[in-house]
C-alpha cells in the first residue's frame, strides 16, 4: 500500500536520516525545509535513488499559517514524524519573551497544527502515525536552555494526550527522545568544533560507549510507522545508549 510519509526538517542530521531511511518504492516523501532548497534536493535524490517519489516544501514553522499552508499542500500524509525544531540556548536571566514564544512556536504548535490537519484525514482511512522527535533534555533539564527544554517537554505531553484522543481512530502517536547524536546545528551552536572534554564525559556515562550518529534513530522510526506497531503508542522510546544522567 502506498504511504504518504511527511518529514519535518529533512535537510540534514536526523531529519535527512530519517527521511532517507523511510524511502522506499510505494512511498512519497514529503521533504520540509525552511531557506535550504540546495541541502533538501540532495536528500531527495537520496530518497529517489531508494525508489520513493519525493516533494520538496519550504514553509516557516514558526508561522502558524504557512504550517497551515504546508499541511495544505503535502496532501493526505498517513505517516507524520515532526522533526523540526527549534534551538535555544539563552540562559533564564537574559531571556526574552519573544525567545521563548518563537521557540515554542516551531517546537510544539507547528507539531499541533499538523497532527491536527492530518488526523481526520488518517482517521477516514482508519490507519496513521505520528512519530515526534522530542529530547533527552527534557529528564535532563540542559544543557539546552529553558525554551528549548520546556518546548520538547511539552511535546512529549503533547504526544501523549494525541495518542489517548486519536487511538480509536487507527492512529498511533509516539515520541523518540535521541540521546547525544551529534548534529551539524549543534556543531554550529557550539562554534563549529567538538569539545573533546565534554564528549569524553558522556560517552562515560553511556552504557555503548560509542559516539552516536543520525542513523541509529532509523531503525526505531521504521518500527513505529509500521503496521506492526498497531499497539504501540503514547510512548517516548529513548535511544541514547543507555544513557545514564548524572
Amino acid at each position: 500500500m502506498t504511504r504518504r510519509i511527511l518529514v519535518t526538517g529533512a535537510r540534514r542530521g536526523i531529519g535527512a536520516a530519517l527521511a532517507i531511511g523511510l524511502a522506499e518504492p510505494d512511498r512519497t516523501l514529503v521533504l520540509h525545509h525552511l531557506a535550504a532548497p540546495d541541502e533538501v534536493a540532495k536528500v531527495a535524490r537520496r530518497c529517489e535513488e531508494r525508489g520513493a517519489e519525493v516533494l520538496e516544501f519550504e514553509a516557516d514553522l514558526s508561522d502558524p499559517a504557512a504550517v497551515c499552508d504546508l499541511a495544505e499542500r503535502a496532501g493526505p500524509v498517513d505517516v507524520l514524524v515532526n522533526n523540526a525544531a527549534r534551538a535555544s540556548n539563552v540562559d533564564i536571566r537574559e531571556l526574552p519573551l519573544g525567545e521563548w514564544q518563537q521557540t515554542f512556536a516551531v517546537n510544539v504548535t507547528a507539531p499541533m497544527l499538523l497532527a491536527q490537519a492530518f488526523a481526520t484525514g488518517m482517521a477516514e482511512r482508519g490507519w496513521g502515525r505520528i512519530v515526534n522527535i522530542t529530547s533527552a533534555t527534557v529528564r535532563l533539564g540542559g544543557p539546552s536552555g529553558p525554551s528549548y527544554v520546556s518546548s520538547k517537554a511539552a511535546l512529549v505531553g503533547l504526544t501523549r494526550s494525541l495518542a489517548r484522543a486519536l487511538g480509536r481512530s487507527g492512529i498511533t502517536v509516539n515520541a523518540i527522545s535521541p540521546g547525544a547524536i551529534r548534529t551539524e546545528g549543534e556543531l554550529e551552536l557550539a562554534g563549529g568544533q567538538e569539545d573533546p572534554a565534554a564528549t569524553a564525559q558522556t560517552l562515560a556515562a553511556q552504557a555503548i560507549p560509542r559516539q552516536l550518529v543520525p542513523d541509529d534513530l532509523v531503525a526505531t522510526v521504521r518500527y513505529l510507522v509500521s503496521d506492526g506497531a498497531s499497539a504501540t503508542t503514547g510512548q517516548v522510546i529513548e535511544v541514547g545508549a543507555g544513557l545514564v544522567y548524572r
